[in-house]
């Protein structure tokens, strides 16, 4: 095997799933590109790479890492136009390694998403994201994803319209608050999809989502911005770690609700720093 196939080089950690770059959809044709024990020696080269820039990262680089990585991960299928078994095993080969070291470091990541969208936007959301961030070795659950389990298990059938989940919304709320809750106990790094249709409903309650805010060990990212070029999050680092300038992120209330909008969100990607 010629070694252009196996030299995975990306000018920083960040540029792995660079989504603006197309990095997941370009490292996922390369891997589908090979077959056998190419596209195994490319693979292991690739968790390689990744395993030894993050080794080298302190605990607030990390974090950061783990932010601009979920970010991404939630913005690239929206400039997708295939879903590959290449870009699977790409997300898997890279993702899990930034996961696994949290957790070997003794962190836990919270992504927490409330965005609202019309009917087709939400049917494609609940269907394409989730593979995508389960493929980075995280849990994903969201209201809408178990009001449409709970549609089909009552109804027998899928739904015809996405709207129809609505009727089961507040009930999906109360189970996912359940296993979300359970899921914190068990420091099990989670997204939290609250992919919401754009109607006359109140918003649900993120407060159980929200609650690890501020505490020790625990990074959680609140994102109610669309997942477009310049939109922002709102970081919450770990009590007592030393993040890198300009992602000291906001101070969870008591509640650990998000604070308004004039609490300092982290920068956007397009005003990172180099790394």
């Amino acid at each position: 095997m010629t070694t252009d196939k196996t030299d995975w080089t990306f000018p920083a950690l960040d540029h792995v799933w660079e989504y603006r770059n197309g990095a997941i959809l370009a490292g996922g044709d390369r891997l589908d590109g090979l077959s056998g024990d190419d596209r195994e020696r490319c693979l292991e080269a690739l968790t390689q790479r990744v395993e030894m820039l993050v080794s080298r990262l302190d605990d607030g680089w990390l974090l950061t890492t783990a932010f601009f990585m979920v970010e991404d991960l939630f913005k690239s299928p929206f400039r997708w136009d295939r879903w590959t078994p290449g870009m699977y095993d790409y997300i898997v080969a890279t993702a899990t390694v930034v996961v696994q070291e949290l957790a070997r470091r003794g962190f836990v990541l919270h992504y927490v998403i409330d965005n609202t969208q019309g009917d087709a936007n939400l049917a494609a959301m609940l269907i394409h994201i989730p593979p995508v961030f389960r493929a980075a070795g995280l849990a994903v659950i969201g209201p809408q994803l178990v009001a449409v389990d709970l549609l089909i298990e009552a109804e027998g059938q899928p739904p015809a319209e996405i709207a129809a989940i609505q009727r089961y919304r507040d009930e999906g709320h109360a189970i996912v608050d359940a296993v979300v809750s359970q899921w914190h106990q068990e420091r099990r790094s989670s997204v939290y999809l609250n992919l919401d249709l754009n109607d006359d409903l109140s918003a649900l309650d993120l407060g159980v989502a929200l609650s690890q805010a501020d505490t020790p060990g625990t990074l959680v990212v609140f994102r109610d911005q669309p997942p477009v070029e310049g939109s922002r999050s709102t970081i919450f680092p770990p009590p007592g770690v030393a993040m890198p300038p300009g992602m000291s992120g906001a101070p969870a209330t008591q509640s650990g609700q998000v604070p308004s909008h004039s609490a300092a969100p982290i920068p956007s990607l397009e005003e990172r720093s180099s790394q």
